[in-house]
This record gives structure tokens, C-alpha cells and sequence, in this order.
């Protein structure tokens, strides 16, 4: 709505001013123009005498009796809270505190919070109106510290005040829940209210209630919050335990009882948590553990750590807000949120290192851990776990004598599962404290006698956890006795995980003297068909190979059994321990026996899930094989060739049948784990048997290998359905290291591969290619060049057929190389010279006369191949031409091959340039009708870079390498930025000097997208420096002239990609090319990077993100610093102020500033879409001050001069001189603006630099113009630095 000042009514006198602005019939927002017009207005056609005073007394007025949807509208508008802080500025402090004392400030303020809370979107524009208001009342209380009665204004009951801090603060959640920050300014502009409100008032009680009632809630819902800010965390922390759980409320003082004799109360603290009792059960889960550990932690300020019976009564207390929820009742509690906000509570009394007493938690367990159900899956396993890890004494406490049976029946019961083994070794270090290991031992017994198979008591979860703890709780003396106890009473598993636990020499040495194993032997030999005393009898091999000796035959005969399979898998592992610790034959005779069986099941078994109770007839091959090669390799390097061969044979052909289902371990991934074993090549004769049987298995092509003349000309038919098996075989050569193939097996898979390939089977081409590395003379592709062309059948055999070349190279003055290699080249002449009778080429014979003129021209002078090698040449150029010229679409390939093979001479250049020409026409006729090749569009432009040489040419090269790069939309950019490259490098120096003052002549003169900035770059990293001084100056001038274009489209890129690409090609004349820079473009690229970071500089549209557009600037900077320091001597001003403008950017921006304030950054860091920079633009800030600071030997020194240690203290004093201004800047941001610890931290490395340089006068003349805060930090600053130096501050 326009002003009424601007209208044509004519308001000449006061009185109609006033009843204008008067009228209740216009909203007040409706008014706010004509109230701004009248106070910023300087006319003296109206004559209103204090009119500020009267503007300011309206606003109130209106703001706080306005109702309706247009007084919340004025009320939640910033425009009014910024035009009262204006007001307040104008006004005298006097005047204004009687109008806030007539209609006052807290009531509005409180209306205003409410109506943003209640509306449905309160994120909308919330940040900017809580900015003013914040500004309003922080004037307000700035003021007050002159004037005495503005404070009594802020003073409001401490009812309004809470009301207002609860609002806030679920206005605080809000925000945070869309992910937007809470200024810090806000959350003090509103605490700050609240204790002005309370500040005097006695009546402690009152104030916690009245706190209670209106923000506990609001207040935890907002410290559960992930986002929240360290501040207002801490804030709200603070006041919860100050209000909530303060000193006087946990431990109330009657008139005659004396603080010290006091105990802790829930009676004042109950009534306190009751407003939690409106919230959701679920919330309440999140809520009470928070304040639980708020209510610890803030006892352990007033003491060293919260006693018991303090822990008791704030965790009784927290209890009561859970409808429903005590411990009083013996009735067990089946509530699932009640038992998770129970061990949700007791996890906190860990975090804290607190613990209930065992009565407590005794009765915890009782009621909600359902110890006693019958069905396994309703107890609760992590309470019990969290009960445990508090105190294992809870399950020995006498007011609940059978809870300690309870646990371990529920134990016998429940499923293994991770939770129940942690409980197991909760409960095994609970007995180690409680220093009962037999009795934990005997009541393992008791569980084991009464158990059925399966159950925890059983399972290698507990023995794993018992097995550290033997040593470190039992004495040799008792291990011997234990282990002899087990033994009559045959208790295997707890024998099994005591030997586990044996480290020490000292009781293996006992248990063998005393003859404790032995008789464990004799035990175990007796009950056989246990399988759990075979396993206890592998543990006793580990320690004493010699004492399982008598059982060879006992293990033979279980192996040979074939039905009892668990027995059987550990008699086998017996058996070979024995083979491998011990030169006995019977055991060797035994391994090679457990070889066999494993070779003959594997035939019959499938897969295997790792789980040993359940190995049977379909499952004993497999883990028998992974049991031999994941863990005793080296028995196969032992036994007979024999019988190793039958199980490499026996697992390859189990591994090529059907593959298992996901999850389950079979022979294919027993064999792929073979063959990538680092120790298999350790072991020569199973990694020959191994890779026999994998050359083996690529029949029927082995068998026909052996005359590969005769099976070129007619290769057996490759199945499809074997497809599957040929791949893994393939895969699994693959993995040998070329090392540990004989040459032999290396030709001769190489020709098995040849036949595959010829036979359609081009999966082997990676395994040829990799093993062509090393050489392999006798195969049959270095021997008979005929197969090069089967080879080249399918296009793609370039790389394969370029490295069979080079070997062959090597070694060219070999008669037999030398007849292959002219043979070659006749041949593929004969191929090219046959097209001309219309039999063609085909893609194949095009590939491989390209590889072979390529790779033979490096030996052009050879007089063998000299002359059939240039006919070749020029006979295959002429067919490419031809069959580019006439084909209508264009071949990407043949492009690549007629490019390659013409810049080998570079000669025939007319025909070259015309054929470009065509092809150029070709491409943008496809581009017209919208067909886009990448291939083919990088391929025409990589012929027409090849064919350039002046500079028209070169400018139309430039010109399609853009075009090219629009419309392929950024694909292929690395092709064509290659090909360029290659034109460029080409240049002489005239054309090059040249060619770039046109580009950007041609460029700055008109609207170019950024896919010029890339070519560009190319041409300024092709610089090259003149010899004679004629050249060297034309070469400066233009080159000049570039920088200083440069610089001036700087400041006004539209992009992140053109602001980039700009800074790198000023840093490459800066740093590679620095013989064109001028002084005057010095000092302009210093004025430019500071415009590029003001609050002017260029709005950037890309992804780009910040840090690297920074550091993009202060690598510049640092250029300069480095090369062009004696240079910018005198000009250290402007280096001044692009620090200070950079050193703001580091400053988290406002996320919402007044009309009136001036923005600080730039439009590319400005939120909500651009980040604020890290901690990697910090120390690049850093880095770039301590170089200024302290300058390096390498850039203080003048040319052809020695370094001076005084050149170098001078140019130190140079720059203490002037550097001031930085630290001020430094000082005033923190103390205004907001920044990341971590990026203030990497700030302050380069700041030490600043102290040092200025020194303590220098320091001194800095603060002399500072303010008491300002000078407050910069003393913060000092003491810090001068830590370790001795400096007083």
C-alpha cells in the first residue's frame, strides 16, 4: 500500500496525520509506509514537533492492543520490530522508558511468541522476526545500563517470562526438526528476559515450579533434538538442573534439621516432573534418560560423584511420570515401553559411572526382565545385560534369593543369539570378580547335565568367553585339578574352552608332567563317538603333537567309517596335525587317507553353512576341502602326487557344477579361495597340480593344442552350455601371478586361449593380454603370423597383438622374428592391395594394418621392412580415404586409424585438409538433424586439430573444439581437450601469440558459454617464452593484454566453472609464466580477487562448492606472495585489505539480516543454497597469513643476490608495520559474528603469525583503538601465544 505522504489527499496539518495513522479501520501494516514517509521525511511543509516520540508511542500502542488476524499479521512482521529498534535509536532513553512503562514491552513480546507458536508455519520469515526482536530487547537492556527505569520496563512476573521462553523454545524445536539453526542471539535475548524476571525474588520453590510448568517440557523435547546447537544445549542443561534438580529441591531444609544431616527427597522434585506426565509414553523414552544423565552430571558438580542415595531418588522420581510404571508391586510388569524406558534409564547409570543399589535393581529384574517365563522370546536380554554390566551382584542379593537360579534357567532356555552371548560373558565376568571360577564351572555342569543339544550352555560363544579368563583366574595347581575333575566326569566343552584359554609354557609343562592330558587322552579315546572329544583332542594336539600318536589307527578307522561325519571331521584334523607336526608315517599314511576321503566326498556334497553340529553326508566334502585349504595347505605339498592330484581334480570338478545358494560355502568358492591364497605359491607341487587341473579343464581345446596348425583351420565348436564352466576356469588362471607360470603352461595356455578366442569365445582376451607381459616366443601367435588375422577376426585384439609385437621386437635380430615380422608386413600389404579386385576390408583387417604400421614405423629405416612399410602406409591411407569419403555416416574408428596413421609423415596434407573439410560438413549436417555421435564428433575433430597449422586453421579448430563441447554437454571433454592440446603444442611461437589474441579478442567481444574457458587454459599452459628481444616484447604485450582481460571478467563470472578455470590461468601466468606480468596487472589481480570476494562479487550457478572457489583465491594470493613479493613493495595496502576480505568469508553468514545491514559476504557463500566454508578454506587462509607474516628465504631475495638474515628481519618490520588492520578485523567478526571452533582453531595459526610479526609494542598500538571487549580478546589471543615464550601478558 503507498504512503498517505505520497498521495494527492493533501495532509498539510498534524492533526490529519494523526487521525490518518489513528484509524483502527486500516491494519496497522497498511499504515507502516506513512509512518516510515513521516519519520525519515525532512519537509518543513508539516510542522510535528517530536514526532519520533509520537511514532514510537503509536507503534506500541497498536502492536500490543491490535487483535484480529491483522494485529497477529503487524505483531509477527519484522518490518515493525525493525522500525521500533529505529525508533529506539532516535529516541531519548528517558521518553521511551515511560511509554514501555505505560503500555509495556513483555506483554508484547509474549503475545507475539505465542501467536508464532500457534501459527502453521512458523518457519516462514521466523528467523528475521526473532532477529528484531532480539535486537529490540538487546538495545532495550543496553540502554538499561543508564538508564534505571528501562529495566523495570523488561521486568515482567516470572509466569509471562516462562510462558515466553517455553513458547520460544518449541518454536526452536520446530526450526531445528526442518533443519534450519537457532541464532544464539535469540535463545540469549529470551534467557536474559527470564532472569531479569526472577532476579531478587527469594522464593526459589516458586520460581522452579512456575519454570517447570511452562519449558520443562519444551525444553526436553528440544535437548533430544540431534541438530541442536552446543550453546543452547548447554543453556537448557544448566537450567534444567538448576530448576529441575537443584541443591534446595533434592534435599529440602526444615526449620530444624541442619543442611548436613539433610537426605535426598523426591517430595519437592515430584510435583516438578508432573508436566512430563502429558507427554506420550513413547516420548517420554527419549526424554527421562536425558534428564536422568542432566540430573547426574549436575550433582557431580557439587560433589566428586553422586552418591547412592541421591542416584535412588532421582531415578524413583523419574519413574513416576510413566503412567503405570513402579517398582513397588512383585507383580512382573509386561509392558514393552516400560522395560525399555527402564534399561534406557540404566544405560545412562553407565555412561555416568553410577550405579543403583542391588535392592534396586533386584526388584528391576524381578518385574520387568521376565526370568520365569516359559516363552524364551519375552525375556528381556538387554536389561539384563545393562543390570549385569551395573553390578553383578544384583543376582546375589538376598531379598531375592533364586534370582541367580532364574538367570540360568532362563539362560538354558533362551535361543543363542548375540545378546545371550554377551549376557554369557557378562555373567562369566561377574564369577571373575566375584572370584568363583569353579563354582561358575560346576553350575556350567549342572546346565550341561540337565541341557539339551543346542542351547547356549553348548555353544562356542561361551567358550570364547571363558577361555581369556583361565589362566588369569585359576592357579596352574587348579587348572591341573580342574581339568582332571572334567575329565572322569567326561566334560568335554568345558575342557575344550579351558585348553583354549592355556597361553602359558608353565601350565602345559604341568598338565603333561602330572599326566592330566594323557589320561585325557585315554578318556577321550573311550567315549570316540563324541565329537566333542575328537575337537578336545585337537586342542591337545596343539600342545603336545607326540601324546595323539597311539590314536592314528582310532582316527583312520573313523575317517574310513563314513557315517559318523562331525567325529570324522575332526579325527581328520587330528590326523593332519599329526602328518604336519610330527615325521611319523602312520600319520602321513593317515593325512593322505583324510586327502582321499575328502577327494571321494566331494563328489557328493553340495554346500555348507560353517556351522559344524550339522555337518552330514552333503556337507562333509566341502568342509573337510575348506578345512585342508583354508588351514593345512601345505599337507597337499606332503602327501603322494598321487593323491594330491585326486583332490585338485575331485574340488575343480566339483567347483564347475551348479553353484550353491547365496550364504552357503561350496566347492567354487573353496577353489576361487585356493587359488588367491598368497601361500599356495609357496607350495610349488599343489600350485602345478592346481593349474594342470584348471589347463585340463578346457577341453575339448586341450586336447586339440597340441597341432594348432591343423586346429586353426578347424577349431573345435565351443559349446554355450559351458560357457559358465570356461569363465570360472578362466577367472581362476587369472589370478596366478605371471611368476608362478613356467613358461610352458604360459604358451600353452596361450594357445588354448587362441583356439577359445578363434572359436567365439572372447572372454580369455585379459588373460592373453596379461600373460603376453612377459614373453612366450614358442607360442603359436609368435610363430605363424596367419593366426593374427583369426586373431583380429573380432575387433579388439589391439592391445593383445601390440604387446605379442613388442616381445617380438626384442628380439628382431633372431632369424625366426625377423622371417615372422617381414611375413607380417606382407601380409597385411597382401590384405590391402587385395581390396582393390572388390573383396574389402574388413573392421578386423583395418584394426591390424593400424597396429602394425604403428608399431613398425618406429623401425621405418630397417631396410627388410623400409619399402613394403611405406607402400603399406600410403596404400592404407588411400583406402581409409576413400571409404571415409564415400560412406555417408562417419566412422568413428577409421577417423582414429586414418588420424594416427597420417601424423606419422604429416605428408599429403592438401588431400588431409580436404578430407577434414568433408568430414567437419558430415558432422554438422548429423548435428542439424540432432543426431549426436561422441565418438564420431571427437574423432572428426581429432583429424581436424591433426591437419592445423595456421592460424585460421587454429581458430577453427578452437571454434569447433567449443561447439564440440556444447553439444556433446560435457562428454568426452577430457578427447577433445587432448586433441586440442596436441594442436597447440604444435605451434610455433608467433602463431601461438597469435591465435590467443584472437581467441580472446573474439571471446571478450561477445556472450560465450564456459566451454571456451577449457581450450583457453590449454593455450595459456602453451606459453612459451621468445629468445630474441623483437619477440619477447610482442609476446609481453599480448600476453599482458590477456591477463588483464582476464582480471576484469573476474569479478563478473556467471559461473563456478569460468570463475575457476579464470583464477587458474591468472595463477599459471602468475607462477609458470611470470615473465608477462606487468606491475600495473600485479596490482590489478590483487584488486580483483579482493572484488571476486566482497559483497559485490559474482552470483556463481553451479555445484561447485566453496571451498574450492576460496582456495581458488588464495592460491593466487599465494603466488603473488611467493614470486612477486619484491614487487608489491609500497602496495602491502591492498594486500591489507584482501586479507581482511577474505578472513570474513571464514565467518558463518547471517542467515537473515535488516534492510539497514551491510552483507559481508560474497553472493557465492551466501545460504541457503551455498555452504559455509571448512576448515580446508581456514588453513588455506592460515597458510597464505604466515607466508605474508613470515616470508620464505626464496621470496625476499632480489635477483642474482645472496639472502641476508637483515633482508629478511626487514621485511618483517615492513609488514608489522601494516599488518594491524588484519588483527582488528580478526577481533571485531569474533566478537560479532559466528564462526566453526574447528575453523577458528586453523584461523588462529595464522593470527600467531600476526602477534609475532607486531610484537608487544605493535600489539599495544593495535589495541590502543580498540574497545574493552575487542581488547579483551586480543589479551585471550596473547596469553595463548605467548605460552611456552615466556611473555607476560
Amino acid at each position: 500500500m503507498p504512503s498517505l505522504l505520497q498521495t494527492d489527499v493533501p495532509l498539510q496539518k498534524t492533526s490529519s496525520i494523526t487521525k490518518a495513522l489513528r484509524s483502527r479501520d486500516a491494519p496497522l501494516l497498511s499504515l507502516l509506509p506513512t509512518a516510515r514517509d513521516l519519520y525519515s521525511s525532512t519537509s518543513t511543509s508539516v510542522f510535528f514537533p517530536r514526532r519520533n516520540e509520537w511514532l514510537l508511542e503509536w507503534l506500541v500502542q497498536r502492536l500490543k492492543e491490535d487483535d484480529g488476524p491483522a494485529g497477529r499479521a503487524a505483531r509477527t512482521s519484522r518490518d515493525c520490530w525493525e522500525f521500533l529498534l529505529e525508533l529506539l535509536h532516535t529516541v531519548d532513553a528517558g521518553i521511551f522508558a515511560a511509554t514501555l512503562k505505560r503500555h509495556g514491552i513483555v506483554p508484547l513480546v509474549a503475545k507475539m511468541i505465542e501467536e508464532v507458536r500457534g501459527a502453521e508455519s512458523p518457519e516462514d520469515g521466523v528467523a528475521g522476526l526473532l532477529d528484531g526482536v532480539a535486537a529490540v530487547l538487546a538495545r532495550l537492556r543496553e540502554t538499561a545500563k543508564q538508564e534505571s527505569s528501562i529495566s523495570a520496563s523488561l521486568k515482567a512476573a516470572p509466569e509471562v517470562c516462562a510462558g515466553i521462553l517455553g513458547a520460544f523454545l518449541a518454536i526452536c524445536r520446530q526450526l531445528l526438526e526442518r533443519g534450519l539453526p537457532v541464532d544464539h542471539r535469540w535463545v540469549d535475548a529470551v534467557v536474559n528476559l527470564w532472569r531479569g524476571s526472577i532476579w531478587g525474588n527469594a522464593n526459589s520453590r516458586k520460581i522452579s515450579a512456575v519454570w517447570s510448568e511452562k519449558c520443562l517440557g519444551a525444553a526436553a523435547a528440544l535437548l533430544v533434538m540431534p541438530n541442536i546447537m552446543d550453546s543452547l544445549e548447554t543453556t537448557l542443561k544448566n537450567m534444567v538442573a538448576e530448576y529441575v534438580f537443584g541443591t534446595e529441591i533434592l534435599f529440602p531444609v526444615t526449620a530444624v534439621q541442619k543442611q548436613s544431616s539433610v537426605k535426598p527427597s523426591t517430595k519437592e522434585l515430584l510435583p516438578l516432573l508432573a508436566p512430563l506426565k502429558l507427554e506420550d509414553t513413547a516420548m517420554l523414552g527419549t526424554y527421562l534418560p536425558l534428564l536422568f544423565h542432566v540430573a547426574i552430571k549436575s550433582q557431580e558438580r557439587k560433589r566428586s560423584k553422586a552418591d547412592l542415595a541421591v542416584v535412588e531418588a532421582l531415578f524413583t522420581a523419574l519413574l513416576s511420570v510413566v503412567p503405570g510404571l513402579d517398582l513397588e508391586p512383585e507383580v512382573p510388569n509386561a509392558s514393552a515401553s516400560g522395560g525399555d524406558i527402564i534399561a534406557s534409564l540404566l544405560q545412562v547409570l553407565i555412561e555416568t559411572g553410577t550405579a543403583l543399589s542391588s535392592a534396586t535393581l533386584s526388584r528391576i529384574v524381578t518385574k520387568f526382565a521376565h526370568l520365569v517365563s516359559k516363552d524364551a522370546a519375552l525375556v528381556r536380554w538387554s536389561l539384563v545385560q545393562t543390570v549385569l554390566e551395573i553390578d553383578f551382584d544384583t543376582f546375589l542379593h538376598p531379598s531375592v534369593t533364586d534370582l541367580n537360579a532364574q538367570l540360568f534357567s532362563a539362560l538354558a532356555r533362551a535361543k543363542p543369539s548375540d545378546q545371550v552371548s554377551r549376557v554369557l560373558g557378562l555373567v562369566v565376568d561377574g564369577f571373575v570378580k566375584a572370584r568363583d571360577v569353579p563354582g561358575f564351572v560346576e553350575r556350567w555342569k549342572e546346565q550341561l547335565n540337565a541341557g539339551d543339544e543346542g542351547d547356549v550352555w553348548r555353544s562356542d560363544a561361551l567358550a570364547r568367553a571363558f577361555a581369556p579368563i583361565v589362566e588369569d583366574s585359576l592357579t596352574t595347581p587348579q587348572v591341573v585339578k580342574t581339568v582332571d575333575n572334567l575329565r572322569v566326569q567326561k566334560q568335554w566343552i568345558i575342557l575344550d574352552a579351558i585348553l583354549r584359554g592355556l597361553r602359558r609354557e608353565e601350565t602345559e609343562l604341568r598338565l603333561l608332567a602330572t599326566g592330566a592330558l594323557a589320561a585325557v587322552i585315554d578318556s577321550a579315546r573311550s567315549d570316540g563317538n563324541n565329537w566333542r572329544a575328537w575337537r578336545l583332542l585337537v586342542r591337545i594336539g596343539s600342545i603336545s603333537p607326540q601324546l595323539l600318536l597311539p590314536i592314528v589307527e582310532d582316527a583312520v578307522r573313523v575317517v574310513k567309517g563314513g557315517k559318523k561325519w562331525k567325529e570324522a571331521m575332526f579325527a581328520s584334523e587330528v590326523l593332519i596335525r599329526l602328518s604336519e607336526d610330527t615325521d611319523d608315517e602312520e600319520a602321513l599314511k593317515g593325512a593322505q587317507v583324510v586327502v582321499d576321503t575328502a577327494a571321494e566326498s566331494l563328489s557328493k556334497s553340495k554346500a555348507w553353512d560353517g556351522k559344524i553340529t550339522i555337518i552330514d553326508k552333503k556337507s562333509f566334502g566341502i568342509a573337510l576341502a575348506m578345512a585342508i585349504v583354508g588351514g593345512h595347505l601345505g599337507i597337499l605339498e606332503k602327501v603322494e602326487g598321487s593323491h594330491r592330484k585326486k583332490f585338485v581334480d575331485s574340488l575343480l570338478s566339483a567347483a564347475l557344477a551348479v553353484e550353491a545358494p547365496s550364504g552357503l560355502a561350496d566347492a567354487r568358492q573353496v577353489c576361487q579361495a585356493l587359488v588367491t591364497r598368497a601361500e599356495l605359491y609357496e607350495y610349488p607341487a599343489v600350485k602345478e597340480a592346481l593349474l594342470s587341473a584348471l589347463i585340463l579343464g578346457l577341453a575339448p581345446f586341450y586336447s586339440v593344442s597340441g597341432d594348432m596348425s591343423s586346429a586353426i583351420k578347424n577349431p573345435p565348436r565351443f559349446d554355450p552350455e559351458n560357457k559358465d564352466s570356461y569363465e570360472f576356469i578362466v577367472s581362476c588362471i587369472q589370478q596366478y601371478p605371471l611368476e608362478a607360470m613356467r613358461r610352458t603352461s604360459r604358451e600353452k595356455i596361450l594357445d588354448i586361449c587362441l583356439l577359445l578366442d578363434v572359436s567365439g569365445f572372447s572372454y580369455v582376451r585379459p588373460l592373453m593380454y596379461k600373460i603376453w607381459k612377459v614373453g612366450n616366443g614358442a607360442s603359436f601367435m609368435a610363430t605363424d603370423c596367419r593366426v593374427i588375422k583369426r586373431l583380429f577376426a573380432v575387433p579388439g585384439a589391439t592391445n593383445i597383438f601390440r604387446r605379442i609385437l613388442n616381445h617380438i621386437f626384442l628380439n628382431r635380430e633372431n632369424e625366426k622374428n625377423k622371417a615372422y615380422l617381414k611375413e607380417l608386413i606382407e601380409m597385411n600389404h597382401k590384405i590391402l592391395k587385395g581390396s582393390k579386385k572388390g573383396e574389402g576390408l574388413s573392421a578386423g583387417d583395418l584394426e591390424m594394418a593400424w597396429v602394425t604400421i604403428t608399431e613398425f614405423w618406429k623401425f621405418k629405416n630397417d631396410e627388410s621392412i623400409a619399402g613394403d612399410l611405406e607402400k603399406m602406409r600410403k596404400k592404407y591411407l588411400q583406402l581409409l580415404m576413400k571409404s571415409l569419403d564415400s560412406e555417408k555416416q562417419i566412422n568413428a574408428k577409421a577417423l582414429n586409424y586414418f588420424r594416427e596413421t597420417w601424423e606419422l609423415e604429416r605428408d599429403d596434407r592438401e588431400d588431409a585438409k580436404a578430407l577434414a573439410a568433408k568430414v567437419v560438413g558430415k558432422t554438422a549436417a548429423a548435428w542439424s538433424t540432432g543426431v549426436v555421435d561422441a565418438d564420431s564428433a571427437v574423432e572428426s575433430l581429432g583429424v581436424v586439430c591433426a591437419v592445423a597449422e595456421s592460424v585460421e586453421d587454429v581458430m577453427n579448430v578452437t571454434a569447433f573444439a567449443v561447439v564440440a563441447a556444447e553439444t556433446l554437454k560435457g562428454e568426452r571433454q577430457a578427447d577433445i581437450l587432448r586433441h586440442y592440446q596436441s594442436t597447440i603444442e604444435r605451434l610455433d611461437i608467433p602463431t601461438h601469440r597469435e591465435v590467443t589474441r584472437r581467441v580472446v579478442d573474439s571471446w571478450f567481444s561477445e556472450d560465450v558459454g564456459d566451454n571456451i574457458w577449457e581450450p583457453f587454459m590449454v593455450l595459456i599452459n602453451n606459453i612459451k617464452k621468445p629468445e630474441t628481444p623483437e619477440e619477447l616484447s610482442a609476446s609481453v604485450d599480448v600476453f599482458s593484454a590477456v591477463h588483464s582481460r582476464l582480471l576484469i571478467s573476474l569479478p563478473s563470472s556467471r559461473s563456478s566453472t569460468s570463475f575457476l578455470i579464470n583464477t587458474k590461468c591468472i595463477n599459471t601466468l602468475l607462477r609458470s609464466h611470470s615473465w608477462t606480468i606487468i606491475q600495473h596487472n600485479l596490482d590489478t589481480t590483487i584488486s580483483a580477487l579482493t572484488l571476486a570476494a566482497c559483497p559485490h562479487g559474482p552470483s556463481l550457478t553451479s555445484s561447485v562448492d566453496t571451498d574450492t572457489l576460496y582456495i581458488s583465491l588464495t592460491s593466487v594470493l599465494s603466488s603473488i606472495l611467493s614470486l612477486h613479493r619484491h614487487r608489491i613493495r609500497g602496495r602491502y595496502h591492498l594486500i591489507i585489505t584482501l586479507l581482511q576480505t577474505l578472513l570474513t568469508l571464514l565467518f558463518t553468514p547471517k542467515l537473515s539480516r535488516r534492510k539497514t545491514e551491510r552483507a559481508l559476504h560474497p553472493p557465492w557463500l551466501l545460504p541457503p543454497n551455498n555452504p559455509h566454508l571448512t576448515v580446508t578454506s581456514a588453513r588455506a587462509f592460515a597458510r597464505v597469513l604466515q607466508t605474508f607474516c613470515d616470508p620464505p628465504v626464496s621470496t625476499v631475495r632480489t635477483h642474482n643476490s645472496e639472502l641476508t638474515e637483515s633482508e629478511r628481519s626487514k621485511e618483517r618490520k615492513m609488514v608489522g608495520n601494516v599488518v594491524g588492520p588484519v588483527l582488528e578485523c580478526f577481533v571485531k567478526r569474533v566478537l560479532e559474528e559466528r564462526i566453526d571452533v574447528a575453523v577458528r582453531r586453523e584461523v588462529g595459526l595464522g593470527v600467531e603469525k600476526v602477534l609475532e610479526v607486531l610484537g608487544r609494542d605493535g600489539v599495544k598500538k593495535v589495541t590502543a583503538r580498540m574497545s574493552a571487549e575487542a581488547r579483551a580478546v586480543v589479551r585471550g589471543l596473547w596469553a595463548e601465544f605467548g605460552k611456552g615464550r615466556g611473555e607476560r601478558v
